[in-house]
């Protein structure tokens, strides 16, 4: 299995992918939903450092797709091959429709084998059929199909808030794990019901960055559950947010702070109180990224994870970079 950032809406950020592509790293990209994404495509492969790109031709808000957009996935699949002629070495797989209702998927699958003999077609249902003759896509909550090689992808599911390391173990065996935030279909949330051509919720190098963390270990963490929370995302509503992103903890208590320390004691950040939690308890806010967090405490200690502490007493033992307690 390798990792992959399904950067749907790549089309409209070309420069930041270029800049911050992990090594090694799958890309998956809508060919046209977001605009003419080639430029975007090519310019990430020659990096060098992506070494696997599945692209999505067509999307449907609706999910509706059939013969009448079959000139629409031959001249996609045609411009991937010519993809894949310019970096054989970069394996191109092909999704006809993202997200399908279709019974039949196969028919549309061969049209692109057909156009694009060197790329690999996947079939992406929604509440469509798996295909028993192609590579599969699942997303979101959706289970591995129970044969065949197949991708798994975040994609309509916030990974952030996710718990990835369950969602590592039950997709183990897929040959790559996207995945997926918001904004990287240009949306600040999953709530975020902005038209499509008015989006402008660009993702950052910050949080690209805390994304390509969630594939490290975790390691065992010990929140108390339903009574704390720990988000390493705080919900973010415009590009200049300082809260947004940041990393937040939900607490029963109630105190001027909260202190993440290493186990020797040296205190790595520090939460401020901020208020009462809709949802009870009270919200405590870092100035910095919960990845940031993490990094720091594995430079001291060898590993990431932190010591809750309250008022002089220790509550629990957390990874800064990931979600802890409760998933949505």
């Amino acid at each position: 299995m390798i990792y992959g950032l399904d950067v749907l809406a790549g089309a409209k950020y070309k420069d930041l992918l270029v800049r911050e592509w992990p090594e090694g790293f799958a890309c998956g990209m809508f060919l046209s939903t977001f605009g003419n994404a080639l430029p975007a495509i090519e310019a990430v492969l020659a990096t060098g450092r992506c070494p696997h790109v599945r692209i999505q031709v067509l999307w449907s808000d609706t999910h509706s797709f059939g013969d009448k957009d079959i000139p629409a996935i031959t001249k996609g699949a045609r411009q991937c091959q010519a993809i894949k002629k310019k970096f054989p070495n970069v394996t191109v797989e092909i999704s006809p429709f993202c997200e399908h209702n279709l019974n039949a998927p196969d028919k549309y699958l061969d049209i692109v084998a057909k156009n694009a003999p060197d790329c690999v077609p996947v079939n992406t249902p929604w509440k469509g059929k798996l295909s028993t003759k192609y590579k599969n896509e699942v997303h979101g909550s959706h289970k591995p199909p129970s044969t065949g090689r197949y991708n798994y992808s975040y994609d309509g599911t916030n990974c952030v808030d996710s718990n990835v390391e369950k969602d590592k173990t039950t997709h183990g065996k897929s040959d790559v794990f996207f995945f997926w935030h918001p904004r990287f279909n240009l949306k600040w949330s999953m709530k975020d019901k902005t038209p499509r051509p008015e989006r402008r919720a660009f993702p950052d190098s910050y949080l690209i960055d805390s994304i390509i963390y969630l594939h490290t270990q975790k390691g065992k963490t010990n929140l108390p559950l339903k009574t704390w929370l720990q988000k390493t995302h705080a919900d973010r509503h415009q590009q200049i947010d300082p809260k947004g992103d940041k990393l937040l903890i939900i607490s029963p208590i109630k105190s001027k702070e909260i202190q993440l320390r290493t186990r020797n004691g040296q205190v790595v950040d520090t939460l401020r109180y901020y208020g009462s939690f809709d949802g009870g308890g009270y919200r405590y806010y870092s100035g910095t990224y919960g990845y940031l967090v993490a990094q720091k405490a594995k430079r001291i200690q060898g590993d990431p994870l932190c010591e809750v502490w309250v008022n002089g007493k220790k509550h629990g033992v957390v990874n800064p970079g990931f979600r802890d307690s409760t998933f949505r």
